[in-house]
């Protein structure tokens, strides 16, 4: 299976996340990333870039695209918000699990998504519906 970069990118900072998350469930971390929180801010982070870095489309494209992919990420994204809340506030090891958790499965409904996309020849993002620039043809 070929990966567009953007998911090579994306799946390098979540393995990175997945990496900090399990070094903390075994009590093992990094100097300066022994606490909950610590460790959450370094997750929620490497997990905002890999977001940034596999999202193409605009609000407006996105919103026509797969409705069924535009539902359920976004369940699983307002979970992963919930938990990282939580997570920051009361220094939740079950609400670093559920973040990590919620990251790991958005990354591979992304990585599976693009690559379908990718496979079926279909464009990644979908073409734009509004009027045409001045003297475009």
């Amino acid at each position: 299976m070929h990966l567009p970069k953007r998911d090579i990118i994306a799946t390098s900072l979540v393995a990175a996340a997945g990496l900090l998350y399990l070094l903390w469930a075994i009590g093992s971390t990094l100097p300066g990333m022994s606490s909950t929180r610590a460790t959450g801010v370094a997750v929620l982070a490497l997990g905002f870039a890999a977001s940034a870095s596999a999202v193409v489309p605009t609000f407006g494209q996105l919103l026509h695209g797969n409705k069924t992919y535009l539902a359920i990420t976004s369940l699983i994204g307002l979970a992963a918000v919930a938990a990282g809340v939580q997570m920051l506030l009361t220094a939740s090891g079950a609400g670093l699990t559920v973040v990590t958790a919620a990251m790991a499965a958005l990354w591979l409904i992304a990585t599976i998504h693009h690559s379908l996309l990718a496979k079926t020849g279909l464009p990644q993002q979908p073409a734009s519906h509004g009027p045409r620039p001045a003297g475009a043809h």
